[in-house]
């Protein structure tokens, strides 16, 4: 007669266990699908490394580009950054990569333009995947880096990114800047300390002084 482990390793009814021995006489559990389960998460945690530090080395090396040399980028390397921000972590990169260079906000005209061309780009895939976190640090920086137009006759004056920009539908995104004033005031109500309460208010009383708390955070991020 087949023992009842054959019969439930044969059934074919779903994953088998069985109790087995190692050489110490320890008993081990094994599950049949376990070891596909935790290769295939594995692998999932691989690509998303790999890709990640993919992103990262190439905006790393492109983004310099559009800062130093904006004229030496070829149709292939744009082909590439396009790419790249049609992902996460290539867009994530992109807007961690440009935050660095904030310290020297004017840039050359050849630059200016280069960047509002990859901006442009970026943004509208920011828009399109509800890829917030990045899309708010380049609309911030869309305030923050300028070219210098000279006019005869009178004083130069600055030309913003958001200049260009303006036009990307992000900017007109309900979803967006509903996602973005609630972080707003997620990042308000950590970063500033509950006020302390006299140890003789009542429950009540401290309820109705907590949402006092909370409407003034609010109305200031509205203000």
């Amino acid at each position: 007669m087949p023992s009842s482990d054959s019969t439930s390793d044969q059934d074919g009814y779903g994953p088998s266990t069985s109790l087995d021995s190692n050489m110490d006489g320890r008993k081990l559990w094994h599950r049949s699908d376990s070891s596909g389960s935790v290769q295939s998460w594995a692998s999932s945690l691989s690509a998303d490394s790999q890709s990640e530090e993919a992103a990262a080395d190439f905006m790393k090396s492109f983004v310099p580009l559009l800062f130093d040399a904006p004229n030496t980028i070829d149709q292939e390397q744009k082909a590439n950054f396009g790419q790249m921000v049609l992902t996460e972590s290539g867009r994530i990169w992109f807007s961690r990569v440009v935050n660095t260079r904030r310290a020297r906000p004017c840039v050359t005209e050849a630059s200016f333009y280069s960047l509002a061309q990859h901006f442009a780009v970026a943004l509208f895939e920011c828009h399109e995947a509800d890829d917030f976190a990045p899309a708010k640090s380049l609309m911030n920086m869309c305030f923050t880096f300028y070219h210098e137009v000279e006019v005869p006759g009178l004083e130069p004056y600055r030309e913003y990114l958001y200049t260009h920009l303006r036009i990307q539908p992000i900017w007109t995104s309900m979803r967006f800047w509903t996602a973005a004033f609630f972080d707003a005031v997620q990042c308000e109500r950590a970063s500033r300390p509950v006020p302390p309460r006299p140890k003789s208010l009542d429950q009540e009383a401290s309820a109705a002084e907590d949402r006092r708390f909370q409407a003034n955070i609010v109305f200031g991020q509205l203000g």
